[in-house]
């Protein structure tokens, strides 16, 4: 992750974010409230979708039969559905259970029969990969005529019997979970049948502020990346997670985006300080990637500002104060050079300069350390020891004799990546993130120069990019 703007442009940008957060108000309904995707598969306000698996992906919730019948689901979801069937008999209608809830293996055994049928790009259209089914909730309910007519099909959605459900659901906690015209945010088909149990104060919020998924409840309208306390990480199939940080601690995981298996290392950084946070990728390759972020959530297609860095570790920030846009510090691999390139416009990269050497032994990493506004180089030397070189805010290192310190003893070999983090154990508070070679996450706070009291926030992120 990127370093902290100077003291000096932080009230601006704030005012910037704030200006900005005012017009998109007066522009677009907001989602509602600011929570993050509900991941308990336990809680009626779960998310689940193609980017939200279960966790665990093998959930089995508490069940009940219906009336009856083979079909089962969660004993609140039988109450308000009893309720949803008593209201739609008294207007004349008739509906039945069509299907409930589905295992792991049963949601596996029919995707895969679709997939066979089908083909996979339509299956998918379609049907959830195990896993990934709000069936397997016990939330999700499949509804339609006594008859037997327009069993599963978009028919059901004209039937006075369909339009009914459709305009009361909500009394009883139900939405239509992938109404028409909303593929695009869904990623399924028109299924006016499908319905899903949130709760009846959740539906009728959606329903009185015209929120037509969860998707745009929980995720559209919200920036990808919200803050500099959360922790970026790309897995072996390149999905990028985010792990929002606060109060000291990682919360639950949220999939951003996908396509990352190519990245080397990334940084989150307002690489075009249009108040949004970008992404800044450093390609296997050696290209040099900008994925900006949209106010609206999500991410502009990646843009390339910079090529050659195969053979180089980056790191970015606001190393040289008088630049409007935070720029990147390079060190080669072949001599240990550091080089500063400015980035003049927000959208590309000047030819680099080398401002010190003899760097063979070290990654560094931008930082203000002893948090005077100017940024400071904290580095691994490959021995284990971790130092500090301050910046003076002119893109060079101060030339005080006493400049370099030694910040920690041995064992930070064993380090891969530091990230420095804003706001992660508390508001205005800084350190940084370390991922250990053994998949290990720990958190080193610091404040003016000096550590507080490291902590130990995650295991098993081995084969994990963690962004810095």
């Amino acid at each position: 992750m990127t370093t902290a703007p100077p003291r000096r442009l932080r009230s601006l940008l704030a005012a910037l974010a704030t200006a900005a957060a005012l017009v998109l108000a007066l522009f677009a309904a907001p989602p509602a409230g600011a929570a993050e995707p509900v991941r308990d598969p336990g809680s009626s306000r779960v998310l689940v979708n193609k980017d939200h698996p279960l966790s665990p992906a093998k959930y089995t919730p508490s069940l009940v039969s219906w009336k009856g019948t083979g079909h089962r689901m969660r004993s609140d979801v039988r109450s308000k559905l009893s309720g949803l069937f008593t209201g739609a008999a008294n207007a004349g209608h008739s509906v039945a259970v069509v299907s409930a809830y589905r295992s792991y293996t049963q949601q596996r055994d029919l995707y895969n029969y679709y997939v066979q049928t089908y083909g996979r790009a339509y299956a998918d259209r379609i049907s959830a990969r195990p896993g990934y089914s709000e069936h397997q909730t016990g939330l999700a309910v499949d509804v339609g005529l006594a008859s037997g007519s327009c069993g599963l099909a978009a028919c059901f959605g004209d039937t006075a019997a369909g339009k009914w459900v459709a305009a009361n659901a909500y009394k009883y906690g139900f939405i239509v979970r992938y109404p028409k015209g909303q593929e695009a945010t869904t990623g399924y088909t028109y299924e006016p049948w499908h319905l899903r149990y949130v709760g009846v104060s959740l539906a009728a919020e959606m329903r009185s502020k015209k929120i037509p998924t969860m998707e745009h409840y929980y995720v559209l309208g919200k920036p990808s990346v919200r803050s500099y306390a959360d922790v970026l990480a790309a897995d072996t199939a390149g999905e990028l997670w985010r792990y929002p940080g606060g109060a000291g601690r990682l919360h639950a995981r949220v999939r951003i985006d996908t396509a990352y298996g190519g990245v080397r290392t990334g940084t989150t950084v307002d690489w075009n300080r249009d108040g949004t946070i970008d992404l800044l990728l450093q390609m296997k390759d050696g290209r040099l990637l900008v994925n900006y972020g949209k106010a609206g959530g999500g991410f502009q297609a990646p843009r390339q500002v910079g090529s050659g860095f195969a053979r180089f570790d980056i790191t970015a920030g606001d190393w040289r104060s008088a630049d409007r846009y935070p720029g990147l510090v390079a060190k080669r691999w072949s001599d240990g050079s550091l080089f500063y390139y400015r980035n003049g416009s927000g959208a590309g990269l000047s030819a680099g300069k080398v401002f010190s050497r003899g760097w063979g032994a070290y990654r560094p990493t931008l930082l203000d350390w002893n948090q005077d506004g100017r940024q400071d180089i904290v580095a691994v030397r490959r021995t284990g020891e971790l130092y500090v070189y301050p910046g003076n805010g002119t893109g060079a290192l101060s030339t005080a004799a006493s400049a370099r310190q030694q910040i920690g003893g041995s064992g930070w070999d064993k380090v891969s990546s530091l990230t420095p983090l804003y706001g992660y154990a508390a508001a205005g508070s800084t350190g940084f993130m370390a991922k250990f070679k053994d998949g290990a996450l720990r958190y080193y706070p610091y404040a003016a120069g000096r550590f507080g009291t490291r902590s130990q926030e995650g295991s098993g992120f081995t084969g994990y990019n963690v962004f810095r």
